[in-house]
């Protein structure tokens, strides 16, 4: 393949015409003897010697010219006046004179730009009308086609053609059901499995061909009792090649096998661009490769490339005739994501795309067949060569990044078992599987790009990836990946392990001291491990991390100074988990705050409140940790009752509870039999009596309610009065009050008054009566 492109191309033409400038006037700016045309004449008429002789003062000249920078200055702004000189000295002087007036301002930029926009005009048309001039002499080679000649020629090919197509079609039949049965096996949600399976419909379409074309080549020896000839060989060629692209370009479509198709087409535009191309295809192939040929060998070159000359403007209107007629259409399908909404950057760039596709396209068709008329071998087999390797690039490139995207969006699914053993494994896993694979699809891209690059020889890509700086590129973003990589896995296999010892529904039921234990653990890890990676990551793609890590101490003593806060919290927090005083789970009392403790880490420790409020404490403000449920827990029973009710019955009343919440569905919660501790207090109008029920950690709140509402019940049974404030009005005498006659050891009962209200206050007492009303009474 020919390595120049237009750009390259270009460039050397301008190198060989400043050379051919530059040669003749080498001495135009110092060599006097060139700069005299009358000197010029004499060395035009003198001998070879002499020739040479000032051949050798010229270049002499033209070195120390060039060993001195002012001097070679002046050469170049010679240069520059002679290349646009406009033919005669005085001219010539005049614009020396004039741009060296000017000298580097803006309107001598101007004219410049002006005078070189100009020439490229002139030169565009002139170029404009080569080609027209080359298509004039292609066509004017059709008047020398011998059509009887070529008939002559074809008509022994079209046995062979006859049975090679006869046979495609009886092979095409056969590879439509194995097609059908491998899209039958094909689904959406597994890519892989569908681009293999597209792959094995191409190896069946290209071993069609190829037996077709074996069946064509025994048909030749059956004919002629020998191997083909040439007409017959250049079909057959020509057969081969031409349908083993119409399988690639089947594969990639695939018309009539949805589930096998790589691009996002429908069937009908599936089938719509496989029809059209495809017969461009074969137009193309079965002409240069056949047609052509046969005419150029029967009739005469210009014949052979008139024909070519035609089939080629055919498939050149064909496709500007595509490009404009699905215009809108493919429009409208590159920026449907941006009408719907989406405003990221790939949506961005089709909705440009959109815009302009139409254009690009029919300006890349045009430059192709311009390049064939004015290079038909060279040029043509570069650009032919360059586009097949950029659609191969843009296919594969387009295939893995469809694949990577689909799984980007979909995720990755951990079957149901596994999912029950570590339930956040899919999470962890879906929260970095799509972004790494989110930075290989950007390294596909990129590697597309430098391909196609590449192709068209604007970068060398090659080189640069065999070169020092692009290997180490590469070495380090491999490396990088595969640390970030195995750092993942570490931290996956670890964080799962802890899941699995904290999930209660396989394996041990842990503590909670090994809950608190194993989170704080991963936590550690997850920051170490983060620290590691990152300083390895950053090692791979060439940053020196030993002044990182010399700052990252300095930093640290000054954080250490500046955050003795910090520094007491992680202390402080260490000894606290040391002495196991408390886990996640308990219910503690820090300072003034009580909870369940939610989340410890290594400074700090997360409660939640009865009532939902959410405390984070740090360690260093902790001056004593009350645990509520550490070991076991107790229940203090206290019950009062009036002066007037017997203890031991109250005792009995206490005891009967106890058993009657053993006897319960919570009473398994209690771990050791009732503890009577007796007569706590007495007040003004109570007897207190305590006892004590040992509970499970954090059951004995709800042991404590039973056990109230039992002994309430019990209480009211044996009609046990509870103490409250009371008032007792005696009238006369209490020996003449009924019912206060003195029994033999019977308390005389005295009648009992409400002193409260329902609510709870107290009733005021009654009013003292006066003097007067004392003295009426009486």
């Amino acid at each position: 393949m020919i390595r120049q492109t237009g750009i390259r191309a270009f460039a050397l033409s301008c190198l060989a015409l400043l050379t051919l400038m530059i040669w003749p006037a080498i001495g135009f700016a110092q060599v006097p003897s060139v700069l005299n045309p009358a000197v010029s004449s004499t060395n035009s008429t003198a001998p070879a010697e002499a020739t040479s002789a000032a051949e050798r003062a010229s270049l002499d000249d033209l070195i120390r010219i060039l060993e001195t920078e002012a001097t070679r200055n002046r050469l170049i702004e010679s240069l520059k006046a002679s290349a646009y000189q406009s033919g005669t000295p005085a001219a010539n002087g005049a614009v020396s004179a004039t741009e060296e007036t000017l000298g580097e301002s803006v309107p001598a930029y101007l004219a410049s730009y002006t005078r070189s926009s100009i020439k490229t005009a002139q030169e565009g048309m002139t170029e404009f009308g080569a080609l027209l001039t080359q298509a004039g002499r292609f066509l004017a080679g059709a008047k020398t086609i011998n059509l009887p000649r070529v008939w002559a020629a074809v008509l022994p090919v079209s046995t062979v053609a006859l049975t090679t197509l006869a046979a495609f079609a009886v092979f095409s039949l056969i590879r439509r059901r194995a097609s059908h049965w491998l899209g039958a096996r094909a689904s959406a949600k597994a890519p892989v499995l569908r681009v293999a399976l597209a792959a094995l419909s191409v190896l069946a379409d290209a071993l069609a061909v190829l037996l077709a074309a074996a069946a064509g080549h025994l048909a030749s020896v059956v004919q002629s009792g020998g191997p083909p000839d040439l007409d017959e060989a250049l079909f057959l060629n020509a057969f081969v090649l031409t349908e083993l692209v119409k399988a690639g370009l089947t594969g990639f479509v695939s018309p009539a096998q949805p589930a096998l198709r790589l691009t996002p087409f429908s069937d009908g535009q599936a089938r719509y661009w496989y029809r059209r191309l495809a017969f461009v295809v074969s137009l193309l192939g079965y002409t240069f490769l056949f047609v052509a040929p046969i005419v150029q060998a029967n009739s005469s070159i210009a014949a052979g490339n008139a024909v070519r000359f035609l089939v080629v403007f055919a498939a050149f209107l064909i496709m500007l005739f595509l490009i404009l007629a699905n215009r809108e259409r493919v429009a409208r399908r590159l920026q449907r994501a941006h009408r719907e909404g989406a405003r990221n950057f790939q949506a961005r760039f089709y909705n440009a795309l959109g815009h302009v596709w139409w254009l690009l396209a029919a300006s890349f068709v045009s430059a192709l067949f311009a390049l064939w008329i004015s290079s038909p071998r060279n040029g043509f087999q570069f650009m032919l060569g360059a586009s097949l390797a950029s659609i191969a690039a843009m296919a594969v490139g387009g295939l893995i990044v469809s694949i990577l995207t689909k799984f980007i969006i979909r995720g990755f699914r951990i079957p149901a078992t596994t999912k029950d053993r570590f339930p956040l494994l899919e999470r962890r896993v879906n929260s970095f599987i799509p972004k790494l694979l989110l930075v290989v699809r950007v390294i596909v891209i990129a590697v597309v790009f430098g391909v196609i690059l590449d192709a068209w020889s604007v970068v060398e890509f090659d080189a640069f990836l065999q070169g020092e700086f692009g290997q180490r590129i590469a070495r380090g973003l491999v490396g990088a990946l595969v640390i970030l990589t195995i750092g993942f896995c570490v931290y996956l296999l670890i964080s799962s392990w802890v899941e699995y010892r904290l999930n209660p529904n396989f394996g041990t039921v842990p503590t909670a001291r090994e809950r608190t234990l194993l989170s704080l653990f991963r936590n550690a890890i997850t920051v170490a491990l983060a620290v590691v990676v990152f300083m390895l990551v950053l090692s791979q793609i060439g940053i020196n991390i030993a002044p990182l890590l010399a700052g990252a101490g300095v930093v640290g003593l000054a954080i250490g100074f500046g955050a003795q806060k910090l520094v007491q919290d992680i202390i402080t927090g260490a000894f606290i988990q040391i002495e196991n005083a408390l886990n996640e789970g308990d219910v503690v009392q820090l300072g003034a705050v009580s909870g369940v403790v939610e989340k410890l880490t290594i400074r700090s420790v997360s409660l939640r409140s009865l009532d939902g409020t959410y405390y984070l404490i740090p360690f260093s403000s902790v001056d004593q940790v009350a645990n509520m449920t550490k070991d076991f827990s107790n229940f203090v029973a206290d019950v009062s009752v009036a002066y007037g009710e017997d203890v031991g019955e109250v005792k009995d009343v206490m005891a009967r509870a106890f058993d009657r919440v053993r006897e319960s569905p919570e009473g398994i919660n209690i771990i050791a039999d009732f503890e009577m501790l007796g007569v706590e207090t007495l007040v003004d109008n109570a007897v207190t009596v305590r006892g004590r029920i040992r509970t499970l950690p954090g059951k004995q709140w709800a042991i404590g309610r039973i056990y109230k509402e039992v002994v309430k019940a019990l209480l009211s049974e044996r009609d046990i009065e509870s103490p409250f404030a009371r008032t007792a009005f005696l009238s006369g005498d209490i020996a003449h009050h009924p019912g206060a006659e003195a029994k033999p050891g019977v308390r005389p009962k005295f009648p009992k008054t409400v002193s409260r209200n329902p609510d709870g206050s107290l009733i005021p007492p009654d009013p003292k009566p006066d003097d007067d009303g004392d003295e009426d009474s009486r």
